[in-house]
């Protein structure tokens, strides 16, 4: 895999990660900020309540005195009181939350120089954020003073920083758990990625074996692992297909040869003799030279069934044909046969309209080529039967011969294939033409066989 895809995804994780965590985080840090605000803003509460209730009943008129009172308190770290009367200002708080006196400062009443004051960086969004969270000064008036209980913003800012080590600590340890969990995420997610391009490398470097790699729909590349299995199945029926056509490609290349050798063979031993003279007797040399055009016609014929069948073996679909009255031409093409073959009784039986789309010139190899096996391998009566079935069209030729061995006839349909009666004369390439017309129609065609003859049954589709 792209290893600098990977570190870009594994960064990109471990931001978003991070980035989750780090909000977490800060979430729970704000919410117990909020809290530690609402403790203050109740400590302020409590405390103008007491005061206002205690000078109310000291009937305390000065400032001074006001400020003393209020440093007798049990004055608590978080709170500043501000006592005021028409000329002095006396702020008491407590400076830390270990002293055990709190600090009077009097000045006049427009001098805010002695109250505790906050620096240094983050006071401002510290006290801010307090504000936020609805912390505020508490007012109210006894008799001619006036007092103001507010929070010690020196003690809260000094609060809020002690925080700062443990938060800064927690937002580290969540970006490296983030760089930690997205790491594992994102080998976890590339894994098919990792698992296909190691595949794709054996491929490339010549290991065209194909092995399938585990896939898990619910990973985000888990497709991807689904679609390169769905290739390599692909892959092997192809290598499969490319297999049984080699073999059937050598078979092929055997079984021509071995048909054209012995007409070939035939002719170059009769053209040796030829030219070797001899043959005085006009009779003789006629015998040769009928012997050599017959099997010159048998090369031919079965050059011709080759190209023929390599033809219509093209994935090309076969040109559209116009509807023929089947029942009909089957009619007029085995009439002929029937009155060349008058030793062999004819059963024809035709239904008229029964119309299907096949080209006539295929149809006819179709019917000439099973009459013939008809007549060359069985015995007794030929009988040709088309019907119509449903929405189909039967064309139906049986002999009444031996019938075809049950090991012949599975292959009876392949080419070359000629069984145990070589004795017949043949080239082995019939019915696999009938076969391929009948299938460029759409149609089917099967065989029934026993001890009482051969039963071929074609199967087209109608048109009404």
């Amino acid at each position: 895999m792209n290893t600098r895809l990977a570190r870009r995804l594994q960064t990109l994780a471990a931001i978003e990660i991070s980035l989750v965590l780090a909000i977490v985080i800060l979430t729970g840090a704000l919410v117990a900020f909020g809290a530690y605000i609402r403790s203050v803003s109740n400590e302020l509460t409590g405390t103008l309540t007491q005061l206002h209730s205690s000078l109310a009943r000291r009937s305390l008129s000065d400032a001074r005195a006001g400020g003393r009172y209020a440093a007798s308190l049990l004055l608590g770290a978080a709170s500043e009181i501000v006592v005021l009367d028409a000329a002095t200002r006396v702020t008491v708080y407590r400076a830390h939350r270990a002293d055990p006196q709190p600090v009077t400062t009097v000045r006049g009443r427009g001098d805010n120089s002695g109250d505790p004051r906050p620096s240094g960086p983050f006071a401002r969004v510290i006290l801010g954020l307090a504000t936020t969270f609805g912390l505020q000064p508490l007012r109210a008036r006894v008799g001619n003073l006036y007092v103001v209980v507010r929070s010690n913003d020196l003690a809260l800012v000094s609060a809020a920083r002690s925080f700062f080590v443990p938060l800064l600590v927690a937002l580290a340890i969540a970006a490296s758990f983030g760089f930690l969990i997205a790491r594992a995420l994102t080998r976890q997610a590339l894994r098919p990625l990792d698992d296909v391009t190691a595949a794709l490398e054996r491929f490339a470097s010549g290991d065209l074996t194909p092995h399938t790699i585990a896939a898990d729909d619910r990973q985000e590349l888990g497709s991807l692992a689904t679609a390169y299995n769905g290739a390599i199945d692909q892959l092997e029926r192809a290598f499969a297909a490319r297999d049984r056509a080699n073999a059937g490609m050598r078979q092929f290349i055997a079984d021509a040869g071995h048909q054209l050798r012995t007409p070939l063979t035939v002719v170059q031993g009769f053209i040796a003799i030829l030219r070797r003279g001899g043959f005085e007797n006009p009779q003789d040399r006629d015998h040769i030279l009928d012997t050599m055009n017959d099997q010159s016609k048998i090369m031919a014929s079965l050059i011709d069934k080759l190209i023929l069948l390599e033809r219509w073996q093209s994935p090309q679909p076969a040109p559209p044909a116009v509807p023929i009255d089947v029942g009909t031409l089957v009619a007029d093409l085995v009439a002929p046969i029937a009155d060349a073959h008058p030793e062999r009784r004819f059963a024809i039986s035709t239904q008229d309209g029964i119309l299907a789309k096949i080209d006539p010139s295929e149809l006819g190899y179709v019917v000439t080529n099973l009459a013939d096996n008809a007549l060359k391998y069985g015995r007794g009566k030929i009988a040709v039967n088309v019907r119509s079935e449903d929405s189909t069209a039967v064309i139906e030729i049986a002999d009444e011969g031996p019938g075809i061995p049950s090991t012949d006839a599975e292959r009876v349909f392949d080419r070359f294939y000629r069984g145990t009666q070589r004795d017949v004369p043949g080239s082995g390439l019939g019915l696999a033409i009938v076969k391929r017309a009948v299938e460029r129609a759409a149609g089917t065609i099967n065989l029934v066989t026993g001890p009482t003859g051969s039963h071929f049954i074609v199967q087209l589709p109608r048109v009404n």
